[in-house]
């Protein structure tokens, strides 16, 4: 019993001591990178990105709601770059990164409250500049802080790669305990080894199929506690990673006010289209639609009504359109639909069917009820093959809309 309990506690030690240093204390420095650097990492990025829409709409209506909401986003900014900045002093490398991101945020916020701070409206053409630059330096921002959170994931692809290899040392040490043991201990090697090998086998494969992009895996452990705290720790690291993901792509393609896609998904839609027209011949219809006398509404009732409007009216065409329709919002008060499958009378159809929903629906702000009206061009893809053509079809339709009355829908080619 001495000469098969020596070696099991040699190994037990040894190989605990292997796990603990090699496989969890990795796992945990994963667990801390990803708690500290890498979800505040994605949550800055979010941040930066969200500096855009309020600049965008002082610079384009000069609402006074957008400048609040700018110097927030701005606080929680400059908030995380603080944070970052003591979670990474250790790595000047990475550290020097992100400070080289956060001075192109400060140019980039300088650019913005130049926008921002203007009392009198300044020359299109000189906001327009600043605006462009403001874009630029977000990008980047955004391009630096990409490269921090490529090192800091470097960084655990490399913990990882520690703790596999102390996991084999781990069963070789296991192995050789387990061979001068076998004939006194062999039920209870067994028994002890399956237990750690299986558990340290789902804790490093379920690390393999997250490193390799599997978001929706969970490690299910429940021996030894140790590995069972890293793998819960583990799984809730990938539910936040996955939930700035998600949360970055909305923002990336939709649109903050009405919720429709925005330009970047209406180019993505469209490429769907130019691919099944190109594999299965399958033509579709493109709405241009424009809110009549938008600006006249802004003047007489302000930009917080002229916002609601703009929300009422999205909320009544996602409504009125067929399931497989998409609605996009691409302008100040201009949006498009894609329509799928539509030919040229069941788009003039599905136009008149949004123009007369929301000719019919008035948005009531406060005590009063504001009338609004659609004008609407539509284009087929048997008219035109490529995106640019089939929009300036459509746009012309549109500007005969509004040429000859307004409300009403013309078909590309009609006049």
């Amino acid at each position: 019993m001495v000469i098969a309990i020596v070696p099991l506690f040699v190994s037990a030690v040894g190989g605990f001591f292997l796990l603990n240093r090699g496989v969890i204390a990795p796992f945990d420095d994963v667990a801390m990178r990803q708690r500290e650097q890498r979800v505040p990492i994605q949550h800055l990025r979010l941040l930066v990105w969200e500096t855009l829409p309020p600049v965008d709409e002082f610079a384009e209506k000069q609402n006074h709601v957008a400048p609040p909401a700018y110097r927030a986003v701005r606080e929680k900014i400059e908030a995380e770059f603080a944070r970052l900045e003591e979670a990474l002093r250790a790595e000047p490398a990475t550290l020097a990164l992100l400070e080289r991101a956060q001075a192109d945020w400060t140019q980039a916020d300088r650019h913005a409250t130049d926008i921002i701070s203007v009392v009198t409206p300044v020359s299109q053409d000189q906001t327009a500049v600043t605006l462009q630059r403001f874009h630029g330096q977000v990008e980047a921002v955004n391009d630096k802080l990409t490269g921090v959170y490529d090192r800091i994931s470097q960084k655990i692809s490399d913990d990882h790669d520690a703790a596999l290899r102390s996991y084999e040392r781990s069963i070789w040490v296991a192995g050789i305990a387990g061979a001068v043991s076998l004939l006194a201990m062999a039920v209870g090697v067994l028994i002890v080894g399956r237990i750690l090998s299986a558990s340290v086998d789902r804790l490093v494969n379920g690390a393999v199929r997250f490193a390799e992009g599997d978001r929706q895996h969970r490690i299910e452990i429940s021996l030894p506690p140790e590995l069972h705290r890293v793998a819960e720790e583990f799984n809730d690291m990938i539910g936040r990673i996955h939930e700035s993901e998600e949360a970055l792509s909305r923002l990336a393609h939709n649109d903050m006010l009405t919720g429709l896609g925005n330009r970047r998904a209406f180019d993505d839609a469209f490429r769907e289209v130019q691919d099944r027209k190109r594999r299965y011949g399958e033509q579709a219809a493109l709405l241009a639609i424009d809110i009549d006398h938008f600006k006249r509404i802004n003047d007489r009732h302000g930009h917080a009504a002229g916002d609601e409007v703009l929300r009422s009216i999205s909320s009544l065409m996602s409504r009125n359109v067929r399931p497989m329709d998409k609605v996009f919002r691409i302008g100040g008060e201009e949006f498009v639909a894609i329509l799928p499958g539509a030919s040229s009378g069941q788009a003039r159809e599905i136009a008149n069917r949004l123009r007369e929903a929301i000719a019919a629906t008035p948005v009531p702000i406060d005590e009063n009820a504001i009338a609004v009206s659609v004008s609407i061009g539509v284009a087929t893809t048997t008219q035109a093959r490529e995106q640019g053509e089939l929009m300036e079809l459509a746009d012309r339709a549109l500007y005969e809309a509004k040429s000859t009355g307004r409300n009403c829908v013309v078909l590309s080619g009609e006049g």
